[in-house]
């Protein structure tokens, strides 16, 4: 870059600094060489630097609030502490800066490359994210209320303890990402991919995760409550000790997850795609199960009071040691049902009309109900 072409010398750039600060007024520094240049606590709020380099520059501190920086260079610059609130920061390179604990509230980051950039405990409230290129970044505890970054890549990056609370994250890329403690409470991540992600302890009361891929994510301890997930890929993801109490969840798909000990209790499962599920020690009283498949999943001392079996697929389920008072069976296919009569003796008769059960299963849980000849 030795040819390339600047508007302002580094020299004539710092005197344009110290004048328009002389002169109560905004630094024109467009396509301005900064590149190495000593700016720790400058002030260059409402600054014109299109095109500027700050290539390795040192904005430490700096005040640059609502300045306009597209396609700026700021690789390698050491930005940490910098306010740059309601900066537009569109394009803007990136790579290697320092932004932690940097202040970005509302600034415009759009279509960003910010692959491997250290923001942690940096304030982006508010900010725009959108489609903008997070890779590998350090987000570490910063603060995202209400930030938009709907089809943004972050895939691999350090979001522990991130604070995400209502931000917009739909069809966002997280897969393999660490959001472990992270706050997602009202966030929007319709159709995100967060496969592989590690969701542990995370705070996702709800949150909006319909059509989302969770295949493979850790979400053991998590705080679903209330939360949707229409329609959500969880297969094979892990649900252990999960609170999911009041949540949608009506057709998600959960093939061979681990949800042993969640709360799932008034929890809508209709049509869900339970099969081989591990559900043991599950609370699921007064879920709603009907037309569910729970085929071969185990559901071993789990809590099943008043839940909703109606139409559901049960064969071959485990229910040893469930509670199963006041669960409606009605049209259920309870064929090769791994139980005890014990287990059957607190459900009433009526809520076993209809069921499909083969008359081996009939014999050995003592119930006496008709041949599946019948259907």
């Amino acid at each position: 870059m030795a040819n390339q072409y600047y508007a302002l010398s580094r020299e004539q750039a710092l005197a344009e600094i110290v004048r328009a600060h002389q002169e109560e007024r905004v630094p024109m520094l467009d396509n301005a060489n900064l590149s190495r240049a000593d700016l720790r606590k400058a002030d260059l709020s409402g600054g014109n630097m299109r095109e500027t380099d700050f290539t390795e520059a040192n904005l430490s501190g700096a005040y640059a609030c609502g300045a306009y920086l597209r396609k700026a260079n700021l690789s390698g610059s050491n930005l940490a502490g910098a306010n740059l609130s309601k900066a537009i920061l569109i394009e803007v390179n990136l790579i290697g800066a320092n932004l932690r604990g940097a202040y970005l509230r509302r600034a415009d980051l759009r279509a960003t490359d910010l692959c491997g950039v250290n923001l942690g405990g940096a304030d982006l409230n508010g900010a725009y994210l959108i489609e903008a290129d997070l890779i590998g970044a350090d987000l570490s505890r910063a603060d995202l209320i209400g930030a938009d970054l709907s089809k943004a890549n972050l895939s691999g990056a350090n979001l522990v303890g991130v604070d995400l609370s209502k931000a917009d994250l739909s069809k966002t890329i997280l897969n393999g990402a660490d959001l472990s403690r992270a706050n997602l409470s009202g966030a929007n991540l319709v159709g995100a991919n967060l496969s592989g992600a590690n969701l542990g302890k995370a705070n996702l009361i709800r949150a909006n995760l319909n059509l989302a891929m969770l295949s493979g994510a850790d979400l053991s301890g998590a705080y679903l409550c209330e939360s949707s997930l229409r329609g959500t890929n969880l297969v094979g993801a892990n649900l252990s000790l999960t609170n999911l109490s009041g949540s949608k969840m009506n057709r998600a798909y959960l093939f061979r997850a681990f949800a042993s000990k969640a709360d799932l209790s008034k929890t809508d499962l209709s049509k869900a795609n339970l099969i081989g599920t591990d559900l043991s020690g599950a609370d699921l009283g007064k879920a709603n199960l009907s037309g569910a498949n729970l085929t071969g999943a185990n559901l071993s001392g789990a809590y099943l009071r008043a839940a909703n079996c109606t139409h559901a697929n049960l064969h071959s389920t485990i229910l040893g040691g469930a509670v199963l008072t006041n669960v409606i069976f009605t049209a259920a296919d309870l064929q090769g049902v791994q139980a005890a009569p014990i287990d059957f003796e607190d459900v009433e008769a009526a809520s076993l009309n209809d069921i499909l059960i083969d008359p081996f299963t009939a014999q050995r849980l003592n119930l006496p109900l008709a041949s599946p000849a019948a259907h």
